[in-house]
């Protein structure tokens, strides 16, 4: 396989203060049973994937929610985890930042952005785990969908079953990628459970709306120490821009906006 090229990014701040203050009311929510780690560097780890909608004064939202807990208080940067939110196609469309804890806990929530588009969604969330000479990841178990089914009224309509959409379940039971003419794996990121590692291109629907492909390395920057692992983990708010390319991975057609936004419990 051909050495991907890695391409800047750019990182730009915004102010969320106005979507707290605005009032918000958890309508309904759908989750994974929660994913349970071994045990790593004296500590175990459980994680789970979850689909939050609210009911805002604009409108109403959904959300990828993971909820990571360890088995103990764990130092700074010892669990992170990644809020994951698919459509029922198989695209990623909205993540949060691989986020660490930055202070001793035992669990804390990530929160990817909030979509408005009238669709079913599902959640798959990542979590990654020090192990003492890097990091130990593991994918979570997908969560039933939840159809949101109007967006434009306070009193939308939540479809929580745990049907799979056809497509949902060919993504389930792939077991390797395709490939690119520059030797690069492409496909959902849904697939990873059974073929063991993502694709080098991830399928997601970019801020224009144009499906296209992220490069898995400028998703998920590869960190090796619990410094880079807090030097990633930046203030609530951040605002972290990568590109879309098309599927040979050469040309730009978009961008996509990787958040961070944390809540220690």
């Amino acid at each position: 396989m051909n050495k991907r090229k890695t391409k800047k990014v750019s990182t730009v701040m915004i102010c969320i203060l106005s979507l707290f203050l605005a009032s918000s009311t958890v309508l309904a929510n759908t989750a994974s049973s929660p994913y349970s780690t071994p045990k790593i560097k004296g500590h175990t780890y459980t994680f789970t994937s979850e689909v939050w909608t609210r009911n805002f004064t604009t409108g109403t939202t959904a959300e990828a929610v993971a909820s990571v807990k360890a088995s103990a208080s764990v130092p700074n940067g010892y669990m992170g985890t990644m809020a994951r939110l698919y459509t029922s196609g198989g695209s990623l469309t909205a993540s949060s930042s691989m986020t660490y804890n930055t202070s001793k806990t035992s669990s804390f929530f990530v929160y990817s952005p909030r979509i408005t588009t009238k669709t079913t969604y599902y959640a798959q969330n990542v979590g990654e785990f020090y192990n003492g000479n890097g990091y130990t990841r593991y994918t979570g178990y997908k969560s039933p969908n939840l159809k949101l089914s109007n967006v434009n009224s306070s009193n939308a309509l939540f479809e929580n079953n745990t049907e799979t959409s056809e497509t949902i379940h060919e993504l389930l039971l792939q077991t390797k990628y395709d490939v690119n003419s520059q030797g690069d794996t492409y496909g959902s990121a849904l697939s990873e459970p059974i073929i063991g590692v993502e694709p080098d291109l991830i399928a997601a629907i970019g801020t224009n709306g144009i499906e296209g492909y992220l490069k898995a390395e400028d998703l998920t920057p590869k960190i090796t120490t619990i410094e880079e692992a807090l030097a990633q983990t930046q203030v609530n708010g951040t605002v972290r821009t990568i590109h879309l390319y098309d599927v040979e991975g050469d040309n730009i057609i978009g961008e996509f906006d990787v958040v961070t936004d944390y809540k220690a419990e």
